[in-house]
C-alpha cells in the first residue's frame, strides 16, 4: 500500500520544499510546450527552439597535460561496458572504478584529454570490451590485445577505436541514413540512423557481437528498420541482417504491422535470456491509430522468437510507443522484461490489452504482461502530450527487507517507487504504487531516466528534471521503503533533464561521482560528489549538437578511469593527467 507523506516540511529542509512535494493524488497544469497536431491530439512542437539553460561555458581546450595523462598507465583493474547503463537493471551504477575518485577529479588534473572525429550525432551510448583480442582484420588468441571503444551514429556508421590510445580499429557503415522530411518529423536532424544503444555479447576470450537497429533509406522513400549483428574483431556480418517486420492479429481480426516510415528503434537493446531485446516506437506520433508499440525478441541468428504490441484493436489514438528517450528495457534474474509505454489508449484494467501510460512487465516469451502500474491521471497525459513513456524505469538490486523495487518517471515529473513483482495496477488516486513524488511541474518532468548507487549512507536514487538541479533521494531499505530528499546540486539544466551515471569504487567513501550530460546547444560534462552534490566538480563543453531544441538526450559512459561523451560529429575523452 503507497504510503502518502503529507508533512514535507518533516522531511526536508524548507529551501528545498519547492523542489520535492509529496503528492497524494496524480493532478498536473497543461504542458505549454505543446500544441495541437493533424490527428486532433497534442504532440511536440518539433521545431521550437528551446534556449539554453543557465551556467553556459566557453569552449573547452585539451588539458595541457593531456599527451602525459594517455601515456600514463591504463587502469589496471577494467571492466567491460556492454550495454545501456552497465546492467541489466539499467541502473547506471559503475561500481569498479578504482581510478577516479572525488579528490582527483576536482583537483584540476581531470579534464579534456582527445576527441575523437566521427560522421553524425552520437544518440548511442558508447560501449567498451576490454583485452580483447583484434589483429589483421580478425579476432583469435594470438591477435594483440585491445581495449575496443564502441561508436554508433546517425550517419549509419559504427567505429572500434583503442580505449588507450584512440587510434581507429575499424568503421563500417551499414547504408543511408534516413531522411526527416522523408519521414514527416523533424525530431531527429539531421537524418536518423543508428540512435539506440546497442548491446554486445562477449561469447568467448576471441568473440564478441554487436548488436544494433539501422534506419535506411537507400532509396528515397524506401524505408528500412534492420537488426545487425556484427564482429567486433572487425565490423563484418555474423549473420545476415534481417528487416524489421512484426505483425499482430487485433481483436477485430485485422492485421497490425510495423510501419517502416512512421517507426523506428529508440530505446536501448537488451540482452537476456540468450536473446536480443528490440523496443520499437513512433515518429512524432504520426499515424497514431495504425501502429502500435513493440517489444521484439530475436535469437541469435536473428530470427523474430516473440512479439509483443501494446495495443489489441485500432481507432482513433492507440499508439502506446516504447521509447524512453533512448533509456532501455530493463530486465530482472527470472529474465523478466520491464518497460514504460507513452500516450496512447488503456484498458488494461478491464481485461483488455491496450497499455498506453504503463509500466510493463513481460514474461520472458513476451507471451504476457505479468505486472502492470499505470498512473490515475492516464487522460490527462494523453491530452497534454505527457508521456510517461518519456523516461524508462530502473531495477534496484535486493536490498536489505525491501520487496523488489522499480523507480520510474516520465514527462509528468512524478518520480513512482514501486514494487517489481506487483507494480501497482491502476487506480485513481494511484493507490498502488509504493510512494509517488512530484518533483516539478507538469510538463517539465524527464526525457531519460533515473541512476542508483550503493552509497557508504545507504541506497540513493538520482534524478533531474526539466530546467532543475540534480537530486538526490535515500531510500529506506525497509518492508515499507519510501524515498526521500537527500541532496541537490547548483547547476540547473537543460530541457528534459538529464540521464545521470555514477563511479565509484565499491561503496568506499570518497569514490562516489555523479556524470551527467546538461542538455544545452553546446552540451556539458558535469561531475559531483555523489555523497552530497552542491556544485559540480567539474564542467567542460563536451560538443554540439545539430538541433536547436537542445534534444540531446545523452548519457555519459565512465570505464576504466576515462569518461566519453558523443555529440554531433565528436566524441569528448576525459580523464587524468599528471
Amino acid at each position: 500500500m503507497r504510503r502518502l507523506l503529507f508533512d514535507t516540511t518533516a522531511l526536508v529542509p524548507a529551501a528545498l520544499l519547492s523542489a520535492c512535494l509529496v503528492i497524494a493524488m496524480p493532478t498536473r497544469a497543461a504542458d505549454a510546450a505543446s500544441v495541437i497536431g493533424p490527428d486532433g491530439h497534442p504532440v511536440d512542437a518539433h521545431t521550437a527552439v528551446r534556449p539554453d539553460p543557465p551556467g553556459a561555458l566557453g569552449p573547452t581546450s585539451v588539458h595541457p597535460n593531456a599527451a602525459a595523462g594517455l601515456a600514463m598507465p591504463y587502469a589496471a583493474a577494467r571492466i567491460d561496458v556492454t550495454g545501456f547503463h552497465y546492467d541489466a537493471l539499467r541502473t547506471g551504477w559503475n561500481p569498479n572504478e578504482k581510478v577516479l575518485n572525488v579528490a582527483n577529479v576536482g583537483s584540476g588534473k581531470f579534464g579534456l584529454l582527445t576527441t575523437l572525429n566521427v560522421d553524425g550525432n552520437v544518440y548511442a551510448q558508447p560501449l567498451l570490451v576490454s583485452r580483447f583480442p583484434i589483429g589483421n582484420g580478425v579476432a583469435d588468441e594470438a591477435a594483440t590485445l585491445h581495449d575496443v571503444l564502441v561508436i554508433a551514429t546517425g550517419h549509419n556508421t559504427v567505429y572500434a577505436f583503442d580505449a588507450q590510445n584512440y587510434a581507429l580499429l575499424w568503421q563500417r557503415n551499414l547504408g543511408p541514413s534516413q531522411s526527416p522530411s522523408d519521414v514527416g518529423c523533424s525530431d531527429v536532424v539531421p537524418e536518423y540512423g543508428i540512435t539506440s544503444t546497442p548491446v554486445i555479447v562477449r561469447e568467448s576470450t576471441a568473440h564478441a557481437s554487436i548488436y544494433l537497429v539501422a534506419e535506411t533509406e537507400p532509396t528515397k522513400n524506401d524505408f528500412h528498420t534492420t537488426l545487425h549483428r556484427l564482429s567486433l574483431a572487425d565490423g563484418s556480418d555474423v549473420v545476415t541482417p534481417v528487416d524489421i517486420n512484426p505483425q499482430a492479429t487485433l481483436t477485430d481480426g485485422t492485421t497490425i504491422s510495423f510501419d517502416a516510415k512512421n517507426q523506428w528503434s529508440r530505446a536501448a537493446l537488451a540482452w537476456g535470456t540468450k536473446s536480443v531485446y528490440v523496443t520499437i516506437t513512433s515518429h512524432c506520433d504520426n499515424n497514431a491509430g495504425n501502429i502500435s508499440g513493440w517489444v521484439l525478441r530475436y535469437t541469435p541468428a536473428l530470427q523474430q522468437a516473440a512479439a509483443f504490441n501494446t495495443i489489441d484493436d485500432q481507432a482513433a489514438y492507440k499508439l502506446a510507443s516504447v521509447w524512453g528517450s533512448g533509456f532501455g528495457p530493463a530486465l530482472d534474474s527470472s529474465g523478466r522484461v520491464y518497460t514504460v509505454t507513452g500516450n496512447g489508449d488503456f484498458d488494461g484494467d478491464q481485461g483488455g490489452r491496450n497499455y498506453g501510460q504503463s509500466v510493463l512487465a513481460l514474461a520472458p516469451g513476451l507471451a504476457r504482461v505479468t505486472t502492470s502500474f499505470t498512473p490515475g491521471a492516464y487522460g490527462a497525459l494523453n491530452s497534454e502530450d505527457s508521456d510517461f513513456g518519456s523516461g524508462g524505469v530502473m531495477l534496484l538490486p535486493t536490498l536489505g527487507s525491501a520487496p523488489p523495487l522499480a523507480v520510474a518517471i516520465g514527462k509528468d515529473a512524478v518520480l513512482y517507487l514501486l514494487n517489481q513483482k506487483s507494480l501497482g495496477g491502476y487506480s485513481l488516486n494511484d493507490s498502488g504504487a509504493l510512494q509517488a513524488l512530484r518533483l516539478a511541474p507538469g510538463g517539465k518532468g524527464v526525457w531519460g531516466g533515473p541512476a542508483y548507487y550503493g552509497s557508504p549512507t545507504g541506497p540513493l536514487v538520482y534524478v533531474q528534471t526539466t530546467n532543475a538541479v540534480l537530486q538526490s533521494f535515500a531510500l529506506s531499505a525497509t518492508a515499507n521503503p519510501t524515498l526521500a530528499l537527500a541532496a541537490s546540486g547548483t547547476s540547473v539544466g537543460g530541457w528534459g533533464g538529464s540521464m545521470p551515471i555514477v563511479s565509484s569504487n565499491a561503496s568506499t567513501p570518497g569514490t562516489g561521482i555523479v556524470w551527467l550530460v546538461k542538455r544545452m546547444q553546446s552540451p556539458q560534462i558535469e561531475a559531483y560528489d555523489a555523497s552530497n552534490l552542491g556544485a559540480p566538480l567539474y564542467q567542460a563543453i563536451a560538443g554540439s549538437w545539430s538541433s536547436t531544441r537542445n534534444n540531446a538526450y545523452l548519457t555519459a559512459m565512465e570505464a576504466n578511469g576515462r569518461v566519453y561523451v558523443g555529440t554531433y560529429k565528436t566524441v569528448t575523452v576525459f580523464g587524468l593527467t599528471p
